[in-house]
């Protein structure tokens, strides 16, 4: 019975890695907006080991899907090099940062990360867009006090 349990367990993790995988490199969006709130949210991970484990997670899904990126002739090595060395070191200390906040304040800023980074990619500002932007806010702060605990 372990073993089925075990099995069943990595598999629908594996599966969500393949979500990940496949949303990460067709947009670009390095697995985080998907990655964080599925370990959260699914497998009730805890706010900081979701962020790690995302982080971990995206190393070889990132490196992989830069190399099919770059055998297309679509990375820009003028810029990657400078942000990686400007990255590198602020991870360090954004990760030292993010441990010592409380995880309802970890996640509370997580969320409005998403949703300023949604209001911000939208087309345009039309009307009708930023309607639909709130709707979801709501149906999301719906859901949320829903699951309230």
């Amino acid at each position: 019975m372990k073993g089925n349990v075990l099995v069943y367990v990595y598999g629908k993790f594996a599966i969500l890695g393949v979500v990940v995988g496949i949303f990460s490199s067709l947009f670009g969006v390095g697995g985080g907006i998907i990655m964080v709130p599925a370990l959260a949210l699914i497998a009730g991970l805890p706010q900081h080991l979701a962020q790690g484990t995302s982080l971990a997670v995206m190393v070889p899904t990132a490196l992989m899907g830069a190399y099919r990126y770059f055998r297309a002739g679509n990375v820009q090595w003028g810029l990657a090099l400078p942000l990686c060395l400007g990255a590198i070191p602020a991870a360090h200390f954004g990760a030292q940062m993010a441990q010592r906040l409380p995880q309802a304040t970890l996640r509370a800023m997580f969320a409005l990360f998403m949703v300023a980074v949604a209001a911000r990619i939208m087309p345009t500002a039309s009307l009708r867009g930023m309607s639909m932007l709130l709707g979801m806010a709501m149906v999301a702060v719906g859901v949320r006090l829903l699951f309230a605990r």
